[in-house]
């Protein structure tokens, strides 16, 4: 409904999956140590051109690794010296939608390509998932749902809706856990009211706290700093 106001958060978390000692020459496979399930049914290179998912390579020896003209350094566009981090390019990044990612070489591509190593060692590097993939990583509920606003301790508060599934999990109820700046709980609640009360917001998706983009309602006035759990019922 227009009138109606969305609340989002999202619950960020470090996923990272190193590659050492890699010998593929163009292809990096993802494993569950990125992260259980693996991302699926995504093909192509949304993933990497939204943001959710990086590829840096760690600059351990780039001596016969090729780099389109995107990744020249300085006038003479010299190519990346040794140990210098380079997160490949969004164009030259395809995902194959089950667990293996293609870097497209520079040839193909001379401006963001990059030809790897047939070399082991000369490819090393580190995906990295920069946005929500798993259930309870993010949830958005409308403001006509918000049941109240409870202070655990100095520090931390906890948010309660009305439940999006009800299957009887956590009682009849949803619940977001902020932590903040301590002694901020009147803070947080202010923030909250004056969301919810602001007709301008109708319509609105409107983020709370993202700790995965490090996004806060008002400038992060209560200092927020984790979303501690999102628990559904």
């Amino acid at each position: 409904m227009y009138n109606e106001k969305y609340l989002y958060f999202a619950k960020g978390a470090t996923r990272n999956q190193d590659f050492t000692a890699s010998t593929s020459a163009t292809t990096y496979r993802l494993t569950t140590d990125l992260v259980d399930p693996i991302p699926d049914g995504v093909a192509g290179n949304d993933l990497f051109v939204n943001g959710n998912m990086t590829l840096e390579l760690d600059g351990s020896d780039y001596t016969n690794l090729s780099f389109g003209t995107h990744y020249g350094i300085g006038s003479a566009r010299s190519k990346p010296g040794n140990g210098q981090v380079v997160v490949v390019h969004p164009n030259a990044l395809s995902y194959d939608g089950v667990q293996d990612i293609t870097v497209t070489t520079a040839t193909a591509d001379p401006e963001f390509g990059v030809t790897l190593s047939s070399t082991t060692g000369e490819n090393d590097a580190v995906v990295r998932l920069n946005g929500p993939v798993k259930a309870g990583d993010a949830c958005v509920w409308p403001a006509s749902s918000f049941l109240g606003l409870v202070q655990v301790d100095n520090d931390t508060a906890d948010i309660y809706f009305e439940p999006n599934t009800n299957d009887n999990v956590a009682g009849g109820v949803d619940i977001v856990r902020l932590s903040y700046t301590a002694g901020n709980f009147k803070v947080l609640a202010q923030c909250l009211h004056d969301v919810m009360m602001d007709q301008r917001n109708q319509g609105q998706m409107i983020v709370v706290a993202d700790t995965f983009r490090d996004i806060f309602l008002d400038n992060n006035a209560p200092g927020i700093t984790a979303v501690d759990s999102i628990t559904l019922d």
